[in-house]
């Protein structure tokens, strides 16, 4: 199936990605996780609260910061594409 037709069925997700398990992001990952667990017996339950909603806050954050990276690499991507298509610099020749 071509790109296109891949998008249309959503069948391309580039948001969605496996993290290598031993991975750098991987480690970070059950770092992050350790840290939450050794800290959480030691909050108040309302510490707990606005511990829960940071969390939340960072996560929808991220989402928003991931989501404007993968636009901007896509039009930077584009950009050279169109660059590379037109062939006006011919090595470095303008």
């Amino acid at each position: 199936m071509r790109i296109l037709e891949e998008l249309w069925y959503g069948n391309v997700t580039p948001g969605e990605r496996e993290v290598e398990k031993g991975g750098r992001m991987w480690n970070l990952g059950r770092l992050i996780l350790q840290n939450e667990e050794e800290l959480e017996p030691l909050l108040s339950e309302k510490a707990k609260e606005v511990l829960e909603k940071l969390r939340d806050n960072q996560t929808e954050m991220n989402g928003i910061n991931e989501c404007e990276i993968f636009v901007c690499g896509f039009r930077l991507g584009a950009r050279i594409m169109l660059e590379v298509l037109d062939g006006s610099d011919r090595w470095g020749e303008d």
